[in-house]
């Protein structure tokens, strides 16, 4: 198929899309850390080639004084290194599916915005929908470091910000990341006008497909994107040594 991808250059993308405050490739390994940000993937180990030491993770982060993680990621080519972790007690959760999609046409009539960058008016929106501690420091350490093109889309319900979702484009892929709706906004079909909002601006940018991530255990979550046309690549999860 023209333009396809595998998912460990999905990987890839998805790391410069989302990046980490500090990352340095050592040794087979993307090693990255983002304090005060609770984002696993901003502060965990990716496999990034072949002979890499688990006892370089464990050094890295144990020097930092952090828990030492890693993404296994994709897991289905990664079966020996999961193997290897479990044996020596690294505890494994967060199961997610990396899901891709070519078309996702456009839904509903509701009003949404995508803007070039993050403001604070998008960070408010994401406050109220998402309601994370560390959005702040999530704002001055990682959003206002995602790399052009970027989308950051808001969507209004009755005058009022009801969602918000970003779309990172890069090597004609589009990641989608923060997909989030207020509480109280639900069922209104909002979280598909954002994302069919962030797959116009996608196309815009020349975009081929669209790429994002979600938790295995979110049937909701699922069901949506399999309504809208997407497909699952592959999966991953974490291994934590504690």
């Amino acid at each position: 198929m023209a333009g396809a991808i595998n998912a460990a250059q999905l990987e890839a993308l998805a790391a410069r899309a989302w990046p980490a405050l500090w990352s340095q490739r050592i040794d087979g390994w993307l090693l990255r850390r983002t304090p005060s940000v609770a984002r696993r993937r901003l502060n965990s180990a990716l496999p990034v080639g072949d002979g890499a030491a688990i006892e370089e993770v464990e050094r890295f982060y144990r020097e930092h004084g952090e828990i030492p993680r890693v993404q296994v990621a994709p897991a289905e080519s990664l079966g020996a290194l999961d193997r290897e972790l479990a044996e020596r007690g690294w505890r494994a959760d967060g199961a997610t599916d990396i899901l891709v999609a070519r078309d996702v046409c456009s839904q509903g009539d509701l009003a949404v915005s995508v803007r070039p960058a993050v403001d604070r008016a998008w960070l408010q929106a994401w406050i109220i929908a998402e309601g994370r501690p560390d959005a702040e420091e999530t704002y001055g350490r990682v959003l206002q470091r995602i790399p052009s093109p970027a989308g950051f889309a808001i969507a209004r319900f009755e005058g009022r910000p009801a969602g918000v979702g970003i779309a990172v484009c890069e090597g004609g892929w589009s990641g989608v990341f923060c997909m989030a709706t207020d509480p109280v906004m639900r069922r209104r079909g909002i979280a598909r006008a954002v994302l069919s909002a962030l797959a116009e601006w996608s196309r815009a940018q020349r975009a081929r497909g669209l790429y994002l991530q979600v938790e295995r255990d979110n049937a909701p979550a699922q069901a949506l994107y399999a309504s809208l046309g997407f497909t699952r690549s592959h999966g991953y999860h974490f291994r934590t040594r504690l």
